[in-house]
């Protein structure tokens, strides 16, 4: 990838980016000076008026709108211009730092797309977290990590949508609220996060949303239990053990093995639970981890107890 940049007052500005690669990774310096910003419509899809690239980059590819699949963002940034990301509808991660505050208007216009991020959040200074949330409004996956990259926690922001229905008689158009996602948008105080009020909310989600995002949300908290209370530790186990076929399920279509197994071997987890994920297994025709989670069953349970049988002719 080759970039195109500005010397800004104590640093550099990105302005456009070159190469065939979907993976944007923004670097922290370029040549020994730091990248403090991405120019406004940096990797939007189409900008009118837009110079045309300096003979050095002639024939090179511009990275742009759909291209554009995963953004790597260095903690040296301090501020996206306006539309800096439009209309990249194919963009589907971005990792970046809660220091970066100054987000254009419009920077994640047409990011449609976007269903995972990963952020390093630095105590004791502003984050950008809550500002990012709020522009999205699709179910996200966040990667909550401090500042060294430790993974503290695996958050599910849900999806919500808001609808204008119009009272004709009265003439009146009133706003409606669709989903529970901008409830856990508001789990804030000011900028800083409040795990506490976001597990407060689940009562909401097996409510409103899917079995499947209620109990992969249940599963990230227990699993990564960072800031977790002991009693919401428990509202999430209840709800785990009830829809234990479905954590199952959910665990094999993405591939998360390692909570599959740290779950069977959970004393929370019953015989019959146990059996539940070995048939989740099989109907995925997943034989391998359907052995493994028979081999786990029969080391903490045994080997099942034959059932007599008589027959009278």
């Amino acid at each position: 990838m080759k970039l195109l940049y500005e010397e800004t007052l104590g640093g550099l500005s990105i302005q456009r980016c070159y190469g065939l690669d979907g993976s944007v990774v923004v670097p922290e310096r370029i040549n020994g000076l730091p990248v403090k910003e991405l120019a406004g419509y940096v990797l939007s899809e189409t900008v009118r008026g837009r110079d045309k690239p300096p003979a050095e980059f002639a024939g090179e590819p511009e990275i742009k709108g759909g291209q554009v699949e995963e953004l790597v963002l260095p903690v040296s940034l301090e501020r996206v211009g306006a539309y800096g990301f439009y209309n990249c509808y194919g963009l589907r991660t971005m990792a970046f730092h809660s220091t970066t505050l100054d987000w254009g208007a419009g920077v994640f216009t047409g990011c449609t797309g976007i269903k995972r991020l990963d952020i390093r959040v630095h105590e004791g200074s502003r984050s950008c977290l809550k500002e990012i949330l709020t522009e999205l409004r699709q179910t996200l996956v966040v990667d909550y990590r401090d500042e060294q990259g430790r993974m503290l926690a695996k958050l599910i922001f849900p999806e919500y949508f808001e609808e204008s229905v119009e009272n004709t008689p009265a003439r009146i158009i009133t706003r409606e609220m669709h989903g529970c996602g901008h409830m856990y948008r508001y789990c804030f105080e000011e900028t800083r996060f409040k795990v506490g009020e976001y597990d407060r909310l689940f009562r909401q989600v097996q409510i409103q949303e899917s079995e499947a995002l209620a109990v992969r949300l249940a599963l990230y908290r227990l699993f990564w239990p960072w800031g977790l209370s002991g009693d919401a530790g428990n509202v999430y186990w209840e709800y785990v053990k009830n829809h234990v076929k479905a954590a199952a399920m959910g665990l094999l279509e993405r591939e998360e093995t390692e909570i599959l197994f740290w779950l069977a071997r959970e004393r929370r987890m019953d015989e019959m639970a146990l059996e539940e994920m070995v048939t989740a297994a099989a109907q995925m025709e997943d034989a391998q981890s359907a052995a493994a989670l028979m081999d786990t069953k029969y080391r903490r349970f045994g080997a099942a107890k034959a059932v007599k049988r008589s027959f009278e002719l």
